[in-house]
């Protein structure tokens, strides 16, 4: 049975204690530097949890640091070097953060996950990386566990995969939040556009995204657009809009050249 402890309280760790409830693990414990959210996790998932660094036992298989990206060297530093492995959950950061550590791994979800709607990983790719061969096997064998798209990626395909995914995830979200603000605003119905948003986002991976690009802006409407910024009160949205139709034109331009 793989032994683990995780270090952090938010919504990773609640994630990877979900997960572990229908896996074959035993958790040792969580720690977290915000003890009143690690003692009500540790309640939730019925754990110990841990007051201080020194309490965490140095037996464990797998530590698992779910914390904010400036705080995992520090935490590692932190840590006395374990025999076990000690996992960072970034996106962003390399993999020789973690440099104290004899044993070191990446776990990272392509996934936006969020405490109250998070149910597990089973179709999330997982992307994985270690400091050597036996050391990948054993976030493996973890990872394989929990999903059934696991990805060997490395720290600067890892970097440019959390790049695309911002842009994909985040940006489209604020994106789609502007619009159905705007519709709000005159009482109009947003769940009138799930025809169109669904199979914008099928069709970027049935074809190539560029070559389906359409309105307005791929056309250099400028009418259109025009009337479209005079409707829009915001100027926040405004020069998004503005610099999303620049945007969509000029990379028509130089991804033809």
């Amino acid at each position: 049975m793989i032994q683990l402890v995780i270090l952090g309280s938010g919504n990773m760790a609640n994630a990877i204690l979900t997960s572990c409830l229908k896996i074959d693990v035993e958790i040792f414990g969580i720690y977290s530097k915000n003890k009143k959210h690690s003692s009500a996790l540790a309640a939730k998932f019925n754990i110990p949890y841990f007051n201080k660094i020194d309490q965490i036992p140095t037996n464990a298989d797998l530590y698992f640091l779910c914390i904010n990206d400036d705080a995992i060297t520090e935490v590692a530093n932190n840590l006395p070097v374990m025999g076990g492995l000690v996992v960072h959950c970034s996106g962003l950061k390399p993999i020789s953060v973690l440099a104290k550590q004899q044993n070191q791994a990446v776990f990272w979800p392509i996934e936006s996950i969020d405490k109250t709607s998070f149910t597990n990983f089973k179709n999330t790719p997982i992307c994985i990386e270690a400091n050597s061969e036996e050391n990948y096997r054993i976030i493996e064998a973890f990872a394989d566990r929990l999903s059934k798209n696991i990805q060997k990626i490395n720290s600067l395909e890892r970097q440019y995969l959390h790049l695309a995914a911002t842009m994909t995830n985040n940006f489209s979200n604020h994106l789609i939040a502007l619009a159905k603000n705007e519709l709000d605003l005159h009482q109009l119905d947003y769940t009138i556009l799930k025809h169109l948003l669904t199979k914008a986002i099928n069709d970027s991976f049935n074809f190539e995204p560029s070559q389906i690009q359409t309105g307005p802006a791929i056309r250099n409407d400028l009418s259109t657009i025009q009337k479209h910024l005079s409707l829009i009160k915001n100027n926040n949205t405004k020069n998004l809009y503005e610099i999303m139709s620049k945007s969509i034109l000029e990379f028509k331009q130089n991804y033809h050249a």
